[in-house]
């Protein structure tokens, strides 16, 4: 009875509890703080286990950590459930069983006894007394399984990893449980990270979304001179899912439910691809203005290119158009260098990469950490892209004969201005005043004109999150 009162209780106060910043707020800061890899709200979970690291996406940008053995909770210790309160929500439970092992029928009813068997232990209340496999799917190296546990009202969600042709208590083993209630959206995004080379590589990447939706995936994204993107659409599935393996996830996806399109932006619900560490093949500097760190230009052209296929954009090699030291006023004076790939179509990605501090990683910043890249796009004739770090400031890439530039607001008023060394040169203004840029000759003549936007670091098209 103390039981029963304690999660009746605990199910009244989940109105009250806070819900998760709303997904665009979330996604311009990140963006504004730190141009990481995108990394859209997705539930993140990691699921420590010898051969893979896991991560498991729903909603919101929480990190999850699952044992291979968690200890058994206190008495009445149970993660809330959380309300089935979207009509699409309970469509997605109420969806067949998606994954090429959805046809055994044997395996699905032994994992839903062991996982209802197992409800304790990963902390779900044992009053949600209905199990339902969402996804189980073998990949050559790996399976995967999505189950949700529910009732007539609440419901949790939890996924569990395996090597290939796992057994259900392996699978239960490397359940990952997180650490605290994560809330029922009407999809799941997942990725799952495995040991290579020292580092770790992405070996999964699934979506999975109520049957009947429309999935498709589009990897030849070509930047126009104006940042929008041309491109086309393959289909992928009519049930609402997706599974990639290995070297699969660099795309572009798109769900559409009962004729809305509820997603539209990168794999895996924008969840970080990882990448083993290696160091970047050497790539040409000639012609490139300025002195240029050739560690560090392999380094940004290894990684604008990542962020591009990331975004499902079609590009050539990243050349390294300018390096340097940057000025004082950037802490620490940090050396940089500029790349740039550019379409058929004449659009442009660029990214300013700068030296990484000693004793930081690159690849595992925190969230407030100040960046240690931009990226930009536009036409091929004038780059201005944010200086990284936090500092404020613009870098301008020009044609080499420009020697002036000049800053305008959205009221074409000018509102800063600067000299221009062979073309290039890092101003100190506050990116987000600026509206137009415009470079000059040494006799006054206009030479190009650049719109600034707001969306810094977004390469590709916004994503659509409409569920």
């Amino acid at each position: 009875m103390a039981d029963d009162i304690r999660q009746a209780l605990t199910r009244l106060a989940e109105p009250v509890v806070p819900g998760p910043d709303p997904y665009q707020r979330l996604l311009a800061r990140v963006r504004r703080r730190r141009q990481r890899r995108v990394a859209v709200l997705g539930v993140a979970g990691v699921v420590a286990a010898a051969m893979a690291l896991p991560v498991f996406g729903a909603a919101g940008r929480l990190t999850v950590t699952g044992v291979a053995s968690s200890p058994p909770p206190a008495a009445g210790t149970y993660q809330p459930a959380s309300p089935i309160d979207k009509p699409m929500a309970r469509q997605l439970l109420d969806s067949p069983t998606r994954g090429n092992l959805a046809d055994d029928r044997t395996l699905i009813a032994e994992i839903e006894r062991q996982y209802r068997a197992s409800r304790a232990e990963l902390l779900v209340d044992p009053t949600l007394d209905e199990v339902k496999v969402l996804l189980a799917h073998d990949m050559p190296d790996s399976r995967t399984v999505v189950v949700a546990f529910l009732d007539a009202s609440h419901a949790l969600i939890r996924r569990g990893d395996g090597q290939a042709g796992a057994s259900v208590p392996e699978l239960l083993r490397k359940t990952g449980t997180p650490v605290e209630p994560q809330p029922l959206e009407p999809y799941v995004f997942l990725s799952r990270h495995s040991p290579v080379n020292g580092g770790r590589v992405t070996d999964l990447t699934a979506g999975l979304a109520p049957a009947g939706c429309l999935v498709e995936a589009s990897t030849d994204g070509r930047l126009q001179p104006d940042g929008s993107v041309a491109r086309s659409w393959q289909v992928v599935s009519t049930e609402g899912y997706v599974v990639r393996g290995p070297g699969e996830g660099a795309e572009r996806w798109r769900f559409t439910c009962q004729g809305v399109v509820r997603y539209d932006g990168p794999a895996g619900g924008g969840s970080m691809i990882v990448y083993p560490e290696e160091a970047a093949p050497p790539v040409p500097t000639d012609g490139a203005r300025g002195s240029v760190d050739a560690t560090l230009a392999a380094t940004a052209a290894r990684e604008l290119d990542r962020e591009m296929k990331g975004q499902g954009l079609l590009g050539p090699v990243p050349q390294v158009i300018w390096g340097g030291q940057l000025p004082d006023w950037v802490p620490g004076a940090p050396a940089a260098v500029l790349v740039r790939s550019c379409s058929t179509d004449a659009g442009c990605a660029a990214m300013l990469r700068v030296e990484v501090e000693p004793g930081r990683s690159p690849q595992q910043p925190g969230l407030g950490a100040p960046s240690d890249y931009w990226t930009t796009k536009g036409g091929p004739d004038l780059t201005v892209v944010p200086v990284p770090g936090g500092s404020g400031g613009v870098l301008v890439f020009g044609p080499e004969s420009a020697t002036d530039v000049k800053f305008l607001d959205g009221k074409k008023k000018t509102i800063a201005s600067g000299r221009l060394d062979s073309g290039v040169g890092v101003i100190h203004i506050d990116p987000d005043q600026v509206a137009e840029v415009q470079v000059f000759d040494k006799g006054g003549q206009l030479l190009e004109t650049a719109n600034l936007r707001a969306d810094f670091g977004q390469l590709g098209e916004p994503t659509v999150w409409a569920w």
